[in-house]
C-alpha cells in the first residue's frame, strides 16, 4: 500500500513539470502576441522564443518521464487500483476480525479504506468476494515464506527449523497483518463458502510441508503417519500464534516480541518434533528389518 502511495505522489509531483512547461509556453506565447505593443516590454518580447522552447521542453520531459516511469498509458490507474484493493483488503480483514463475516457492513468496511460506498463492489464483486481474497493474501504471503525457508538449505532439519521460525516471527508486531489469525480462527469456528477456496490456497504449503517433513521420516507425502507429523507440528506453532493472550497471562515472564525467546521457542519445537520423527523413522526401519528377515 505504502509503495503504491509513494508512486501516486511521484506522479504528482512530476505533473508539477508539465504544469511549469504549459504556464511557459502560455507566457512565451503571450510574450511574442503582445509584446511589441508595449514598449517597456520589448525586452521581454525577444526573450518571448526562450520562454516558448523551454515550455514545450518541459513539456515533452514531462511527457517521457511519465510514460516510462508508468510502464505505459494505463499504468498509473491500475497501480491506484491495486492501491485502493489493498486497503480495502486491510479494512475488511480488521472488521472481520472484530465483528465475523455475518455482521461486518460493507459501508464500514468503504468508510474505513476511505473509499466510495460502492468501492467493493467495484473492486471485488461482493462482500464474500472480498472476504475470500482476505483469507487467500495473507495465505499466499505465506507460501512465498515456506519457498524461501525451503529453498535456504538443502538439510531438512536445517529447513524445518527455518520455517518454524519464521511461522513464529508472525507473532511479533509489525510483521504481517493482526487480523488474520482472528480472522482465521473465526472462520475455523465457523465455516463459510469462502473456506473452500482458502483451502485450495493453502494446498501448495501443505505439500511442501508434507514433502519436508517425508524426508525426515523416511515416508510418502502423502502417508497418514507423514500428515501427523505435519499436523502435530503446526499444532505447537499454532498453539503460540493463535493462543497468544492467554499463554501470556499463565507465563509472565513469556514475551514473544524479544526474538531471542522466538528463538529459543522454535528450537524447542524442532528438537521436541525432530525427537519423536526420528522415532517413528526408527520404528518403521525396525518394521521393515523384521519383515525382510
Amino acid at each position: 500500500m505504502r509503495k503504491a502511495q509513494n508512486i501516486t505522489r511521484s506522479f504528482r509531483r512530476l505533473d508539477l513539470v508539465a504544469l511549469a512547461g504549459l504556464s511557459s509556453g502560455a507566457l512565451g506565447a503571450a510574450l511574442f502576441k503582445f509584446g511589441p505593443d508595449y514598449l517597456p516590454a520589448w525586452l521581454a518580447w525577444l526573450l518571448a522564443p526562450l520562454f516558448w522552447y523551454v515550455g514545450f521542453g518541459f513539456v515533452l520531459a514531462w511527457a517521457l518521464l511519465r510514460f516510462l516511469s508508468s510502464g505505459g498509458p494505463d499504468s498509473d490507474h491500475s497501480k491506484i487500483r491495486e492501491w485502493m484493493r489493498e486497503k480495502l483488503i486491510e479494512a475488511a480483514g480488521t472488521l472481520f476480525a472484530e465483528v465475523g463475516f455475518d455482521h461486518a457492513a460493507v459501508r464500514e468496511i468503504c468508510s474505513r479504506a476511505g473509499a466510495h460506498t460502492t468501492a467493493v463492489e467495484d473492486h471485488f464483486g461482493s462482500k464474500m468476494d472480498l472476504y475470500t481474497e482476505v483469507l487467500r493474501t495473507p495465505l499466499f504471503a505465506q507460501q512465498a515464506a515456506l519457498k524461501s525457508s525451503l529453498a535456504f538449505s538443502s538439510d531438512p532439519r536445517v529447513a524445518l527449523q527455518n520455517l518454524i521460525y519464521e511461522w513464529l516471527e508472525r507473532t511479533s508486531v509489525g510483521s504481517g497483518p493482526a487480523w488474520f489469525p482472528l480472522v482465521m480462527s473465526r472462520e475455523m469456528t465457523k465455516p463459510t463458502q469462502a473456506l473452500e477456496s482458502a483451502a485450495e490456497s493453502m494446498g501448495p504449503n501443505y505439500l511442501r510441508f508434507r514433502t519436508l517433513v517425508g524426508e525426515l521420516i523416511k515416508q510418502d507425502a502423502n502417508d497418514a503417519r507423514t500428515r501427523m507429523c505435519v499436523h502435530s507440528i503446526v499444532g505447537q506453532v499454532l498453539h503460540y500464534m493463535q493462543s497468544r493472550p492467554m499463554i501470556e497471562r499463565l507465563w509472565p515472564g513469556l514475551d514473544l516480541e524479544n526474538e531471542a525467546q522466538r528463538r529459543a521457542i522454535a528450537g524447542h519445537i524442532v528438537t521436541f518434533s525432530l525427537a519423536g520423527m526420528e522415532t517413528i523413522a526408527r520404528q518403521q526401519f525396525e518394521a521393515t528389518e523384521g519383515e525382510l528377515k
